[in-house]
């Protein structure tokens, strides 16, 4: 069908476009990304475009494979150049999500995996959404706003819906979304005037 050929070519320019901005950013040390995020989601999305792949997501499953080589980037940036303060509950978080990837790998019930995949990315955005709350300039939310559209038009280009091609972009969807409300919420909170 033609118009599933045309959502996965607008999900495949604003999963470009999602990261424009933030590679600017990078570039002029403004966006300060979180190691612990960014090397899990690099994982993730790799995975998933297989595992979306495997399981009839077709050009829906695209998406997966553009962003896994674009997160890439920047966990190597990252590790350089990211993020400095690491707190205790981030390494909680990115030794939990570490011990959980195996099971999301090797097990052979896909809804499982596409479960624990969907539970490994909302882990892997706590760091990020913990340096955002004190530093939310330090994250450009435009990235966040273009990855939610690209897998919302990821979503209309798969060629099989079930629960394992369905809830894994969909938990993106929502999480890009609730950050970027975040976002706003605490950069408008922090120009506010503080109330006595």
């Amino acid at each position: 069908m033609i118009y599933k050929s045309i959502f996965a070519i607008i999900s495949l320019v604003f999963g470009l476009a999602v990261f424009i901005p933030y590679y600017t950013n990078i570039r002029k040390g403004a966006a300060m990304p979180h190691i612990f995020s960014w090397v899990i989601w690099t994982v993730l999305t790799g995975i998933g475009f297989f595992l979306s792949l495997k399981n009839g997501g077709g050009q829906g499953s695209w998406i997966f494979g553009l962003q896994a080589i674009l997160c890439l980037g920047v966990a190597v940036y990252a590790l350089n150049n990211g993020e400095r303060k690491i707190t205790k509950i981030d390494w909680v978080l990115f030794i939990g999500s570490i011990i959980i990837m195996p099971i999301y790998i090797f097990t052979k019930d896909a809804a499982l995996s596409v479960a624990i995949a969907a539970l490994l990315d909302f882990l892997a955005f706590l760091p990020t959404f913990r340096k955002s709350c004190f530093k939310p300039y330090s994250e450009p939310a435009l990235t966040y706003i273009f990855s939610a559209l690209s897998f919302l038009f990821s979503l209309a280009a798969l060629q099989k819906y079930s629960f394992v091609t369905i809830l894994y972009p969909s938990t993106i969807v929502i999480s890009n979304g609730v950050f970027v409300l975040f976002l706003f919420l605490r950069r408008r909170a922090l120009r506010s005037p503080s109330r006595v």
